[in-house]
């Protein structure tokens, strides 16, 4: 049985001054790209994500986690769609299939400070009963306005799925000048879901 919760065995952290000076080397950089940045966010083009991806023997989805992760987040609260009034409905509706899915944006739900895009995703492939649509993927929004989404909600199974992405500041009624596009990431980076933390050392004896 165990002796007591005060009492803990000791592991071991793999941690030594090699691993510290890479880690200051990379928190010292974040901090000087911060301050050249400000609160601009800048994204590398996709020729430049494949070069990275190539030369540094790194997954796309691993370049894009680290880069958002260091972007600047924009200095409001959040609030639930619920609590803000609606102010209309922009119908998107663009659709393209790749890889066997069908990609569509329905629409966006359009609230005073922020909007709530819809996509839907179908798989057109063979087995569809057997298949289940795991998205990572991260919406950008291309326009003169410099817009931050992030994930807001996931539900769906086996060959279909819908997503929605909250969009900050709202798009404008007219998405003439506007383009969308999906990108690979880490989509716990994208929903942030009520966590409960677990951290104190368990030990089974």
């Amino acid at each position: 049985m165990s002796s007591g919760w005060s009492e803990f065995r000791v592991i071991p952290f793999e941690y030594n001054d090699q691993v510290r000076q890479i880690d200051e080397q990379l928190l010292r950089l974040v901090a000087e790209r911060k301050q050249i940045t400000g609160a601009v966010q800048y994204h590398p083009p996709q020729e430049v994500i494949d070069e990275w991806t190539a030369s540094l023997d790194l997954k796309e989805e691993d370049i894009r986690y680290v880069l958002r992760s260091v972007q600047p987040m924009p200095q409001r609260q959040f609030f639930p769609p619920e609590e803000l009034p609606l102010m209309g409905v922009v119908p998107i509706m663009k659709k393209t299939i790749q890889d066997s899915c069908e990609y569509l944006i329905t629409h966006s739900m359009q609230y005073e400070t922020e909007s709530i895009v819809h996509l839907e995703i179908h798989y057109k492939g063979n087995e569809t009963d057997r298949v289940h649509v795991v998205p990572h993927l991260a919406l950008e929004v291309i326009s003169e306005q410099n817009h931050m989404s992030t994930r807001h909600s996931s539900r769906g199974g086996s060959g279909e799925t819908h997503l929605s992405y909250r969009v900050v500041p709202a798009l404008p009624s007219s998405l003439e000048h506007v383009q969308f596009s999906l990108v690979p990431s880490i989509p716990e980076l994208e929903h942030k879901m009520e966590e409960v933390i677990l951290d104190k050392q368990v030990d089974f004896e």
